[in-house]
């Protein structure tokens, strides 16, 4: 099995392969998919575990935001672990940060996926099976190292991988391409994110197992 895993605090995803199999998976916090949108991706085969986010009070202390962000990550980062510790992960990958990230976002995100793989490896997963890339990595293996999210997507829906082809997400993208767009052709959240897992899913792969 090679689990590949987008982290984002609002729209967290994840992709693992089993054989000839892949699996998606949306941890999109509440609110963040549209109602309609949820039938189209769990008929694409999409697994979603939405969970709530506990936001601060606006105007609060420094130490009031900090203690909603722990409260906020002990309700999401066990939500996405307990998916994929009971599982015989062979490797496993996550997106890292861009090297022009800063400020308290960066460091607040950081905690975040630094929980995520605290909670992973003490749930069995291999850190010698960890890897980390790079935004740039990560896009190189759809294609370009400046790909932009609409070219990730149609990097995606044009693969000619032999397990994706099986895969109800990228059939469904291929066949009614409207279902996962705005009225203006704009992509739906969380599709960008899922997509993205899967390139992390790729580059581990093409990094350890040489596919």
């Amino acid at each position: 099995m090679v689990l590949g895993i987008d982290f984002s605090i609002k729209s967290a995803a994840a992709v693992l392969r089993s054989g000839d199999i892949y699996t998606f998976y949306s941890f999109a916090r509440k609110g963040v998919i549209k109602e309609d949108f949820k039938n189209v991706l769990a008929a694409a085969g999409v697994m979603i575990f939405e969970t709530p986010e506990e936001a601060p009070e606006k105007k609060v202390s420094i130490g009031e935001r900090e203690r909603a962000s722990m409260r906020d990550a002990r309700l999401l980062i066990p939500t996405i672990a307990n998916c994929f510790t009971q599982l015989p992960i062979n490797y496993w990958g996550i997106e890292g940060f861009s090297f022009a990230s800063t400020g308290n976002r960066l460091a607040q995100i950081s905690g975040y996926q630094w929980a995520l793989r605290w909670e992973l490896l003490n749930g069995g997963l291999d850190i010698d099976k960890f890897q980390i890339y790079s935004p740039t990595t990560v896009k190189s293996t759809a294609g370009k190292g400046n790909y932009k999210k609409e070219e990730m997507i149609e990097a995606f829906i044009h693969s000619r991988d032999p397990f994706l082809e099986k895969n109800g997400l990228q059939l469904a993208l291929k066949k009614m391409p409207e279902w996962f767009q705005t009225k203006r052709g704009a992509w739906l959240k969380p599709l960008d994110d899922l997509i993205d897992a899967y390139w992390v899913l790729r580059t581990v792969e093409a990094h350890t197992l040489g596919s």
